[in-house]
């Protein structure tokens, strides 16, 4: 084909090439992408400004050891500040399956005896159970500092507890976790993923992946889920 035939065929198709190539007039432009270390700063300075809120803990594949030897395997309860708590948990005591019930104020705290039911005086520190109050912030900064080194990266996004969430996945060294493992050695490796409100930097869930001490399984799964911000809870002594 020659002359003005083959001349228009070749305008033909590099005009339907252009139009694939701009991919029609109703796409959408390129979503620009989310910076996986000033999402995590934003994310931990908008925590350190909420004081009371509501957690579900579960473990799959283990347990977090706490206090008199009691094996947590979930946690359900709330937070009000750095230093009051409340928790009812599922734990493991030696051969047998516990639910126990953990206050903890500032100046006193109480642990329910999974035997009789009743609440007893105890010496408990929040870090002995876990810190959900500034271990979560800890762990945004500390991946955020080292963003590059930690792999830090916005994999998609996700609803969590009907809200729209980032979804950020990093490794993490043993050693910086001080909200489950406050006494962790260094040196072990864990992937943490992290769900973060896209229209408001709350933190929503955090998932640890891996072993945080030589003596737990490497396929332990910790997730922590956060609700309620700054709701109506008061944390009081138990009766």
């Amino acid at each position: 084909m020659t002359g003005p035939r083959w001349r228009l065929a070749t305008v033909l198709v590099a005009g339907v090439l252009l139009a694939a190539g701009c991919g029609g007039g109703d796409a959408e432009p390129d979503t620009p992408p989310v910076d996986a270390a000033t999402l995590l700063r934003a994310a931990a300075e908008r925590m350190d400004g909420v004081e009371r809120f509501h957690f579900e803990l579960e473990h799959e594949n283990g347990f977090t050891e706490i206090v008199l030897g009691l094996q947590m395997e979930r946690a359900s309860g709330d937070v009000a500040g750095a230093d009051r708590l409340r928790a009812e948990v599922q734990a493991r005591f030696g051969p047998l399956n516990v639910e126990t019930g953990i206050v903890i104020l500032p100046d006193q705290s109480w642990l329910r005896n999974p035997i009789t039911g009743a609440w007893q005086r105890e010496e408990i520190s929040i870090e002995a159970i876990f810190n959900p109050s500034e271990g979560v912030t800890a762990l945004m900064r500390s991946i955020a500092e080292r963003a590059a080194e930690s792999g830090a990266t916005v994999t998609g996004s996700e609803r969590i507890e009907g809200v729209e969430t980032y979804r950020v996945e990093a490794e993490v060294d043993s050693g910086e976790l001080t909200l489950f493992a406050a006494d962790a050695p260094a040196g072990l490796k864990l992937r943490a993923v992290i769900w973060i409100g896209v229209d408001d930097p709350l933190v929503y869930r955090v998932e640890l992946h891996g072993a945080a001490t030589s003596d737990e399984p490497a396929d332990l799964v910790r997730r922590l889920t956060l609700s309620d911000f700054d709701g109506d809870i008061v944390i009081e002594p138990p009766r």
